[in-house]
């Protein structure tokens, strides 16, 4: 029997059987008499599509359906519609949003949208289907940068949107930060970029379909990190069905880190064709397919301008950012630009203005979508990497220049020039534990072991603030079983971040009840009547909570059955460590036995029906919680070839109240992880003359490997945990992608000071650190 309490370290529960081949995926997933789908998609960046011919596709044995974008048009189908927050143009105007189908209509207008859908009885003829449909293409010119797609006279992505322009946004005092700019003693400016990324989940996008005729309903197990949502908009937007017609199902789901939340063609394309077809249809994505066809993050151009004065202290911060959109507006991607890089600007540091205004564009490449933290690592790149600038234009130590304009503790709670509401933390002590934990002491004798090896070493720190984010409501629901067993099902959802162990550790903790005799239920919209799924760091806020304010509620309901055993009023009954009791007596009810007694009717107080401790809530945010912390990291460079190797990385993060430090460990690692990618390998990269992705397979686009990662050193501050929610959690998942990139970056950019290397833009591959190297010399 385990009972654990928050702050264990508890092994993850789901593990056992992810570990041992048990797991179940969408792949693993076959139904009786299961058609195989594939899609057709554009070879071409920008294309006039003059026709499609699938008569010869459809005369291959085993295939049984062909759909194209006019036989979509025809069945009434709608488009895919943006759900970005930031939906207005700074003129007020609605944000300018073309159509997006499921299939391409008249144009192609990125390489890997979708043109086709074919089904047949095998995977081997749908493929052998997609050969034999003949498209007449009239390549058109292509547009993929998005500086160059806002130029006058550049190529239109779309004849009835003028000049690519989708929207423009500000947010902040233009006015104060341009004033506080001109008093400054020195104005610093620097060119940021912020590459263009794709998740890469090991588990591609994939699912399956099944309708029912007798009852009019659909079943879609789908990887997936939000069910109830997209089940939404697949229902009223596309197809025009009740969502109550739609059960939505994902299964265990391998990563998603923002790629799998939006919604995309092929789950609609498959209800479709199982309702044409009267039997299930399965599609499972490619690997070089998902690179260009799962939405892509980050490609942000920046012009960053700090203003400071010559004691080093800051006064004013400006960002003008061009985001990329790709070729739609996607399910979010407007806000990433816009409003989601926009709360976070200037980090932990004390402004006395800021103001940041974007201009978001279309270009003929893949859409862009959220990407674990979605702004908020592009506005902590952003403010770290002016801050180095300008401690090494201006003569400052690095180090020295962060210590003394980080907020202090005495000034918490504030609301930033960007109207985000700090309630809490400690900057200066995060920042200070961090160096500590660097052992800065010793750092002058590692610099000249590794130049004795031919090595150049460099140090940065990057402390940082972001945000959560997410929907605002979650659902947890628990229910007792006579057989002792308890099963919790809660709206948030895992793609890996150990959920089932997480939310029945709170549940098992509050009520004192045993860890394993919890059954947990997610990702699936008849499990809960809403749900938020995964994405904004938002789980323990949200989710968390939510399974907390369940508990409370049965516990309330055990009190009334306790205080019926006891004979006494249920004022004087009280809960605690598993037991109910009333003080200065003997009478005590452990939780299990109230569960017990709570399906005997001869011990039920009045209007208690049996099984009436079960409780069903809905927990809603207030504000969203202020996560925080700092990097450090120490590289070696090899000057005659630009490798660079990490060698040491510690972590200090302000997460509130720690549920599961092994977990939270995991969520930082990860983070991390996929920082280190982006500072030194990955980018999604398009040739900018055909459109073509030049990086679409994992030959050309680098990820991290285990030996990219260093030893890493992992601390909690946990001495403010935010009084914004009831468990004081902050939120953990997208943190390590905020303080990484600048972290290594700085770090490498310290190693080659003495060349006078001062900016290399992301990824920093052995290459581009070489020419680096050598246009210095």
């Amino acid at each position: 029997m385990l009972k654990p309490h928050i702050g264990d370290s508890v092994l993850r529960h789901e593990d056992a059987r992810f570990l041992t081949g048990r797991g179940t995926y969408v792949d693993d997933i076959t139904l009786p008499n299961q058609a195989f789908a594939a899609v057709l998609r554009s070879p071409h960046a920008h294309a006039r599509i003059n026709g499609i011919d699938a008569s010869a596709a459809l005369a291959i044995s085993g295939v049984l359906l062909v759909v194209t974008g006019e036989d979509w048009l025809k069945q009434g189908f709608g488009p895919i519609p943006t759900k970005s927050a930031v939906n207005k143009k700074r003129d007020g105007s609605p944000l300018n949003e073309p159509p997006r189908h499921c299939l391409a209509i008249g144009k192609a207008r990125h390489v890997g949208e979708a043109v086709a859908l074919v089904v047949a009885e095998s995977h081997a003829a749908a493929l052998n289907a997609l050969d034999a449909i003949d498209v007449d293409y009239e390549a058109l010119p292509a547009v993929t940068d998005a500086r160059k797609a806002l130029e006058p006279g550049a190529l239109l992505v779309w004849d009835d949107i003028p000049g690519n322009f989708c929207l423009d946004f500000e947010l902040g005092d233009k006015a104060a930060t341009e004033a506080s700019l001109k008093a400054s003693d020195h104005v610093v400016e620097l060119d940021v970029v912020n590459n263009r990324v794709t998740a890469v989940p090991i588990e591609p996008r994939g699912a399956i379909a099944s309708y029912d005729a007798k009852t009019d309903c659909y079943t879609l197990y789908n990887a997936t990190q939000n069910v109830h949502a997209n089940r939404d908009t697949f229902a009223e937007k596309v197809l025009h069905v009740p969502k109550e017609k739609i059960h939505h199902i994902a299964p265990d789901v391998g990563g998603g880190f923002g790629v799998k939340n939006g919604v995309y063609p092929e789950p609609a394309l498959l209800m479709y064709a199982s309702r044409k077809l009267g039997r299930p249809v399965k599609w499972i994505n490619t690997r070089s397919e998902s690179f260009v066809s799962d939405s892509h993050g980050r490609n942000q151009m920046s012009k960053v301008r700090l203003g400071i004065n010559k004691d080093g202290k800051f006064q004013a911060l400006y960002t003008e950012t061009i985001g990329d959109l790709g070729a739609f507006c996607w399910t979010v991607g407007p806000f990433t630009p816009t409003g989601g890089s926009a709360r976070t600007q200037g980090g932990p540091y004390a402004f006395k203005a800021m103001y940041y205004c974007s201009k978001a564009a279309f270009t003929n490449t893949m859409p862009m979508d959220p990407y674990r933290g979605a702004g908020r690592p592009e506005a902590s790149f952003q403010i770290e990497r002016i801050v180095e600038c300008a401690a090494r234009k201006l003569g400052f130590d690095p180090v020295e220049l962060r210590r003394k304009n980080l907020i202090p503790p005495t000034s918490l709670p504030l609301k930033t020039a960007m109207g985000l509401d700090v309630d809490c933390g400690d900057f200066p002590q995060v920042f200070e534990r961090t160096l500590a934990l660097s052992d800065r002491a010793g750092y002058a004798k590692r610099v000249e072991e590794s130049r004795r090896k031919g090595w150049l070493r460099g140090f940065a720190i990057a402390p940082y603030m972001e945000c959560t984010g997410g929907g605002p409501k979650e659902f947890a629901g628990v229910r007792f079983q006579k057989d002792g067993s308890v099963e919790l099902a809660v709206g948030s959802q895992s793609t890996g971040m150990g959920h089932e162990t997480s939310m029945p550790q709170i549940l098992a903790a509050r009520l004192g009840i045993d860890f394993e005799s919890i059954k947990y239920r997610q990702g699936d919209t008849e499990a809960t009547p809403l749900g938020g799924g995964h994405g904004g760091s938002r789980n323990l806020e949200l989710g968390g909570n939510a399974v907390h304010q369940a508990a409370s509620e049965v516990i309330e309901k055990g009190r009334k059955l306790a205080a019926h055993q006891f004979d006494t009023d249920e004022a004087k009954v009280q809960f605690e460590d598993g037991h109910f009791f009333v003080p200065g007596t003997n009478q005590t009810m452990t939780m299990r036995e109230a569960i017990e007694a709570s399906f005997d009717p001869s011990k039920l107080p009045e209007g208690m029906a049996p099984g009436g401790l079960d409780a069903n809530t809905t927990y809603e945010r207030g504000v969203i919680s202020i996560p925080n912390g700092c990097h450090a990291a120490e590289v070696e460079v090899g000057p005659e070839t630009g490798v660079v190797r990490m060698v040491g990385y510690w972590v200090v993060d302000d997460f509130g109240t720690i549920i599961n430090p092994l977990l939270c460990d995991g969520q930082v690692m990860g983070g991390t992880a996929q920082g280190i990618g982006q500072a030194l390998l990955e980018v999604a990269h398009y040739d900018p003359e055909s459109g073509q992705m030049v990086t679409g397979s994992l030959t050309d686009y680098a990820l991290p490997r285990a030996d990219t990662m260093p030893p890493m050193t992992i601390e909690y501050y946990e001495g403010a945990p935010t009084k914004k929610n009831p468990l004081g959690v902050k939120g953990a998942g997208e943190a390590g992608c905020c303080g990484a990139p600048p972290a290594v970056v700085n770090a490498v950019l310290d190693a080659l000071k003495d060349y006078g290397v001062t900016h290399i833009d992301m990824p920093l591959t052995p290459e581009k650190v070489w020419r680096a190297i050598r246009a210095a010399r």
